[in-house]
């Protein structure tokens, strides 16, 4: 009686069907291609589970591999580099303030005051504006005379026009006095004070004599009114003298400390 062939061991034979691979009976050992591999040994009849063969064993750890190295590159692209991460992390410069470091120089250090000047220095400023105000005087006192005169209508015009020139450099004067500094000099400030004064009196003057030069216009010689704004002038040159002649009292030993000229209200 033949073998039965339906019953007995199995074998994984990867010749089998036409090199797909396939379960065999053990008996049909040997029918496998010469040459070709051992056969693989019998499954455990008490596993339920069969033996999986050595080559897709193989290829499942292939894929894993493959799995993993797409995926750690995929990490790679997203993940920013060390130098990225570094920037992003840096803080603005225009966040919060810098931190000075104690002993640096990150700091200006603050400009000293500059050196004050001496008091003969001061003291020969305020004699300059003394000297440019003796030229004006002379020029009030010609225009103011060529008006009483009255020999001309265009005599008159121009004497009235030199007055008004002379109260717009006594003003200046004024403005220069007051920017100079006489802090060293003993009583300078109170000086210069009685000056400023006396020169604004002055030039009130002139303009109250260009006023009446132009009160005086069609007079005759000899003849020449005697208005309110000649009557002004006249008061606010009477006020200019005094406070000049008190700036003197104070100025006369300013100038002989330092080899100054004298001056007197004349001159101012």
């Amino acid at each position: 009686m033949s073998e039965n062939r339906s019953t007995g061991p199995m074998r994984w034979d990867e010749h089998a069907r036409g090199g797909a691979g396939g379960w065999v009976r053990a008996s049909d050992a040997g029918t496998g291609p010469p040459g070709g591999p051992e056969p693989e040994p019998s499954p455990d009849p008490g596993n339920s589970r069969p033996t999986w063969p050595k080559k897709y064993l193989l290829l499942g750890v292939g894929g894993g591999l493959v799995v993993a190295a797409v995926i750690l590159a995929v990490a790679h692209v997203v993940r920013p580099s060390a130098s990225e991460a570094g920037h992003t992390a840096a803080p603005s410069s225009s966040g919060s303030p810098s931190r000075v470091v104690p002993g640096s120089t990150a700091s200006e250090p603050e400009p000293s005051n500059p050196p004050t000047a001496s008091a003969e220095t001061q003291a020969t400023a305020v004699d300059a504006l003394l000297e440019r105000s003796e030229s004006d005087r002379q020029q009030v006192i010609d225009a103011v005379n060529a008006v009483e005169a009255c020999a001309s209508d265009d005599s008159v015009d121009t004497a009235g026009q030199s007055l008004d020139d002379a109260a717009v450099r006594r003003e200046a004067l004024i403005t220069d006095l007051a920017a100079l500094d006489v802090g060293a000099i003993p009583s300078g400030s109170l000086a210069t004070a009685r000056l400023r004064t006396g020169w604004q009196h002055s030039a009130d003057a002139d303009r109250a004599f260009a006023d009446w030069a132009d009160d005086a216009r069609g007079c005759s010689p000899g003849s020449v009114p005697r208005t309110a704004s000649y009557r002004k002038g006249v008061r606010s040159s009477e006020l200019a003298t005094g406070s000049k002649e008190d700036f003197l009292t104070l100025w006369k030993p300013i100038a002989a400390d330092h080899g100054l000229p004298e001056r007197d209200t004349a001159e101012l």
